[in-house]
């Protein structure tokens, strides 16, 4: 969250922001997108500020802080609870946990603190930003929040007694036509779990390229049949959306310990103690397993009785940690098996056959947003991608880029020495700033090329936030620094004021 507001303050110092088309965000990224264009309207030295003044209350947002401070605001009580009470009355889904951990956090990090605390309702009308934001005169990229949803067991399937023995039966067919199959039938079993559909949320539109289908975004809650809505509800809180794209929470139980992974120091009992339970669930094949009580709040599904559309993808994304990076081989299988399941498999036409969805933290999948921004109708030709993710430093977020070309079926190849080379920063003296640079120089900044399908060649820059020479002692990566105890713990809503001060020199 704050990473990136400093990505978007470098961008706008550089004139790079009035180039861009589109911003999307995944996971904590979402509150800065929202922040920026709501109670910042398009100030970065505002949003800046905010933050500034939101991690000086060292308060998270689901803390009883946070919850008085709300209250205390001018009509904080209307904003916290009115979208739950709406919800609760008009939808025929209900409430879930997940749903007051949305209004909880989203009002606490869009409460305006200056001159002093208050909320709007235009702060909560997300599909207003299209004319209010000038969005409409291309003055602002078009903002996009990215979210998924976990693949239906059976969607678009016919809902018939039959469906289970249709799919065991096309499976085997498929199994004895492909003798690479056959090898990896383990691995199949184990990755048929990990698949997600990625959904976008622009102030236009709600939906997915992977289903190819899409409604108004101030219609998302009312309930669909066939495409029809069937009642006249207003437009949902943008509250309630910016929730389930920051839902961490309600995440599998693997994702709480890779979180784990990489926070904890190693070399203690405790990490120890992860990394045995870990190899465990990997042991036993459980990395499927949920394990989590908490569950993503949901809504009506807008697709709900739709026959499934010619451009559906059937395969979309698996989870990043039990896939490896596509060889030509696995590209050959996956447009084959495609071409073969665009085919009608039975007389029936299939349809969206789930009367609910819930949409959930990108994080749980491949924790990117290139997926909604790859949509052939976009046209991009070049992805910045600004990475400030806590595993930025192992290698598994390039590995992402990767699992993201394998998901529409091209390669990426590295490019960045045909750009430029990497320049030290004259103005560093210290030893050990010198040092922290010369280990990083080569990864500051990296360029992938692409060739898709179509023959449309895509450029993908990537700039992770890595220590810097600027500021050496500062690792962006830790969760806490050394001699910096008093600062407490660091997590995606929660940073000490000194550290997100540190952030803001190496950014800029």
């Amino acid at each position: 969250m704050y990473g990136f507001a400093g990505f978007m303050a470098a961008a706008k110092k550089s004139g790079l922001w009035d180039c861009i088309t589109w911003t999307a965000g995944v996971s904590g990224s979402c509150w800065t997108i929202a922040a920026y264009y709501t109670i910042a309207k398009h100030d970065i030295s505002k949003l800046v500020d905010h933050y500034m003044t939101v991690a000086s209350e060292l308060a998270h947002p689901m803390s009883m802080y946070a919850l008085d401070k709300v209250a205390r605001s001018k009509r904080g009580i209307y904003f916290l609870i009115g979208p739950l009470v709406s919800k609760a009355q008009k939808s025929i889904i209900g409430l879930s946990v997940m749903d007051l951990y949305s209004t909880l956090t989203a009002t606490y990090q869009l409460l305006s603190r200056e001159p002093k605390g208050r909320l709007s309702r235009a702060t909560f009308q997300w599909s207003k930003l299209w004319q209010r934001s000038g969005i409409d005169k291309a003055l602002e990229p078009m903002p996009i929040l990215a979210a998924v949803r976990r693949v239906p067991r059976y969607s678009y399937e016919p809902k018939t007694i039959s469906t289970k023995a249709i799919a065991i039966q096309n499976d085997n067919i498929a199994r004895n036509m492909d003798p690479m199959r056959n090898g990896s039938e383990n691995k199949s079993k184990a990755s048929s779990k990990k698949m997600f559909q990625y959904f976008e949320i622009s102030p236009l539109e709600i939906g997915s390229p992977d289903l190819s289908r899409y409604v108004p975004t101030w219609s998302w809650g009312r309930t669909f049949i066939s495409g029809h809505s069937v009642d006249r509800r207003p437009e949902q809180s943008f509250s309630l959306l910016l929730g389930q794209c920051t839902s961490a929470p309600a995440g599998p139980l693997t994702e709480c310990i890779k979180a784990l992974l990489v926070s904890i120091p190693k070399d203690t009992v405790m990490a120890r103690l992860v990394a045995m339970l870990n190899r465990f669930l990997q042991s036993k094949r459980l990395e499927g397993f949920w394990g989590n009580p908490i569950r993503a709040g949901h809504d009506p599904n807008p697709f709900y009785g739709l026959e499934k559309p010619a451009m559906a993808r059937e395969h979309t994304s698996e989870h990043t940690s039990y896939r490896s990076r596509a060889t030509e081989p696995e590209v050959t299988e996956r447009r084959s098996l495609m071409t073969m399941t665009n085919s009608p498999a039975v007389d029936l036409p299939p349809w969206e056959a789930q009367g609910r969805t819930r949409l959930m933290d990108c994080g749980m999948a491949n924790n990117l947003p290139n997926h909604v921004l790859a949509r052939p109708e976009r046209g991009v030709d070049i992805f910045i991608s600004f990475d400030s993710s806590s595993d930025v430093q192992t290698g598994a977020a390039v590995q992402r880029l990767h699992h993201f070309a394998a998901d529409f079926d091209f390669e990426l190849q590295e490019a960045t020495e045909v750009f430029h080379s990497p320049r030290r920063n004259v103005e560093l003296s210290w030893d050990h700033g010198l040092e922290v640079e010369s280990r990083y120089l080569n990864q500051y900044a990296r360029v992938f090329r692409g060739t898709r399908e179509s023959g449309k060649t895509i450029y993908i820059i990537y700039c992770p936030l890595l220590p810097n020479g600027i500021n050496p002692n500062f690792n962006p990566s830790l969760p806490s620094q050394p001699r910096q105890t008093s600062c407490g713990h660091q997590t995606k809503s929660k940073a000490c004021l000194q550290q997100l001060k540190r952030i803001s020199p190496i950014m800029l």
